[in-house]
């Protein structure tokens, strides 16, 4: 009795050292998620204003939406498919590859051509680093046009077609693996987010700079005017002339008033500023956003039916858009040091 005693209390003790463990590895993940947020918080204030720091208690105003611009990021990282080998092979085997260079020759050349993938290699010269991960970025452009095609055993001229086509292509980020490259991704897109919402700001105050100088420029319009109806002028032109004119300034001047007064109010003090970055940064999915596109491309990257399974390959891609006009295609990928370029072939 007294030996299974000991085992029971051995067995208490050691489940209370194991909750106590777990306990402090919960206490020090949660410091560290609040250190990190912190730094975050910090490095958003820089970038947008240093100033908003004299707003009272900025850091808990600015926890929510930086927490969820950030979650947001790991989100649209977390979506992005398993990466793509990029090489000889999987020009010949893989569809999405081949639609996206015209050739073995382009593809490699658009990565030796890459400063931040031959830094990379010039920096990683061990045996384990022979492969690296990197992010494509591309534009995706469709043009229409006539042209010939088959049904039946029979050509057709003259049959409305769309051709697909993957422009300026990037090459960015490399790392040593997928989730090394995943981190980075994360932080970078919400570098986007940031970024965007400095530019918006930045177009809120150029706003307002243009209405002040066009307020100044209808009041001296309208001092002109009123002086033109006391002088000789009035000779010349029809008071109906003189009085039209005076109402189509003031007219101005007031439309004027109403949309400086809005420009103000949304960026008058540093409270907005918290107001404006709340806006992008609390509401990341309505700014950046991640889609999924399908298509089905015959080896000419020409539409083809998508129910059509003997006329092309199916092919799915990630399509990042930001606001209502920025969108890239982007793909993780693998790209080898053996594929690398010598400088001298793509100088």
């Amino acid at each position: 009795p007294k030996t299974g005693g000991k085992v029971k209390s051995r067995g208490l003790l050691d489940r209370i050292r194991e909750f106590m463990h777990r306990r402090r590895q919960a206490r020090s993940a949660e410091l560290a998620r609040k250190r990190a947020l912190r730094e975050t918080i910090e490095h958003v204030v820089d970038e947008i204003n240093p100033r908003i720091r004299a707003v009272s208690r900025y850091r808990e105003k600015l926890a929510k939406p930086v927490e969820r611009a950030l979650a947001h990021a790991r989100e649209i990282v977390d979506s992005l498919p398993a990466p793509v080998a990029v090489n000889r092979d999987s020009w010949r085997t893989d569809p999405r590859v081949r639609s996206f260079f015209s050739g073995v020759d382009a593809l490699k050349r658009v990565y030796s051509s890459s400063g931040e993938i031959r830094d990379y290699f010039d920096q990683h010269l061990s045996v384990e680093h022979n492969d690296c991960y990197a992010l494509l970025v591309m534009e995706r452009k469709e043009r229409t046009f006539l042209g010939i095609e088959q049904q039946g055993g029979m050509l057709r001229k003259d049959v409305q077609q769309t051709s697909v086509s993957f422009t300026d292509p990037r090459v960015v980020k490399p790392a040593v693996s997928e989730s090394a490259l995943r981190k980075e991704l994360e932080g970078r897109a919400l570098e986007v987010l940031v970024a965007y919402t400095l530019e918006r700001i930045t177009d809120l105050e150029a706003t307002h700079s243009a209405l002040e100088e066009q307020r100044r420029r209808i009041e001296m319009q309208l001092r002109v005017a009123r002086v033109k109806t006391a002088s000789l002028s009035m000779l010349i032109d029809s008071e109906d002339k003189v009085d039209m004119n005076l109402d189509k300034l003031r007219n101005q001047q007031e439309q004027t008033g109403r949309q400086l007064e809005e420009s103000r109010t949304r960026l008058s003090g540093l409270d907005d500023y918290i107001e404006r970055i709340t806006e992008v940064l609390g509401d990341p999915e309505r700014h950046l956003r991640s889609s999924v596109v399908s298509m089905r491309l015959n080896k000419m990257n020409i539409k083809q039916d998508m129910d059509q399974t003997d006329a092309g390959d199916k092919i799915e891609l990630t399509e990042i858009s930001l606001g209502d006009q920025v969108k890239h295609i982007v793909v993780i990928t693998r790209f080898s040091r053996s594929d690398l370029l010598p400088k001298t072939d793509f100088m």
